[in-house]
């Protein structure tokens, strides 16, 4: 296969198990809406650390805009 650069992957679910600092970083996850695409680290006014848990955070609407 040819070695590609610039490439992007996206991946959607509607698993809220697959937040995870152990998968991916926080900065890496988006909330995407009708009308905007917003960062979990942008989302949220307290700083997201690696001992948070993201899933738990998520379903009690932390990131509710």
């Amino acid at each position: 296969l040819e070695k590609m650069t610039n490439t992007q992957v996206i991946l959607t679910s509607h698993n809220t198990n697959l937040l995870s600092n152990r998968i991916m970083r926080p900065d890496c996850y988006f909330i995407i809406s009708d009308t905007r695409i917003t960062s979990l680290v942008n989302a949220t006014g307290r700083e997201l650390r690696e001992g948070h848990n993201l899933e738990k955070l998520y379903m009690s609407g932390e990131f509710n805009e």
